[in-house]
């Protein structure tokens, strides 16, 4: 696909075969895609990004069940990195999808930015903001979000890191560093975890 992109003054194309996408229009459907600032709509993606973007249409629809039915009931393990605990069961995670939707201004959606395409691996990452149904991007709610699944195309793990409502900058930075200094005083015997 050539998707020709005009930006101000200046306009070139873009090939987009690997992707799997073709010209959607304006309607924000969760299996559009914006690149290069265009909404685009993904066709032939592969099971993964497939089941990510089926997720994010049902906590669009607000229709926790259908987004619940894009995970495994095998294996789970769900990281919002808004809270201390990953949610490692359906069960656990239709609540907390229930208390980010009771949470969630009316009529908001998720819109994918971006989303890399499974190329079979059962892996995908995306990229993504919210808007308000007059389509303005509502502040801090951008996002990225890294996603597995097994070999039935059901999301296994996903991490989901949202845009922090306070930006530290240059303190963060210090405060990572002293972070690193501290470190050497934790007992070996002490761990935190990877994943």
């Amino acid at each position: 696909l050539n998707v020709r992109v005009i930006a101000g003054s200046s306009a070139f194309s873009v090939a987009l075969p690997s992707l799997g996408l073709q010209r959607g229009g304006l309607n924000r459907t969760p299996h559009s895609v914006r690149h290069g600032g265009l909404l685009l709509r993904a066709e032939a993606g592969g099971a993964c990004d497939t089941a990510a973007q089926k997720y994010w249409e049902g906590m669009n629809n607000r229709d926790i069940d259908f987004a619940l039915d894009q995970f495994s009931d095998k294996e789970l393990f769900f990281q919002d990195m808004m809270f201390p605990e990953p949610f490692t069961s359906k069960e656990q995670l239709k609540k907390h999808f229930e208390i980010c939707l009771d949470g969630f201004p009316e009529g908001l959606v998720f819109v994918i930015d971006e989303i890399s395409v499974d190329s079979g691996d059962g892996r995908c990452g995306a990229y993504w903001h919210c808007e308000t149904p007059e389509g303005k991007a509502f502040p801090f709610s951008r996002g990225l979000s890294f996603y597995k699944c097994d070999e039935n195309g059901k999301l296994t793990f996903a991490r989901e890191i949202p845009e922090p409502a306070t930006k530290p900058g240059e303190a963060g930075l210090g405060l990572a560093k002293f972070g690193a200094f501290m470190m050497r005083f934790i007992p070996e015997s002490m761990t935190f975890p990877k994943i």
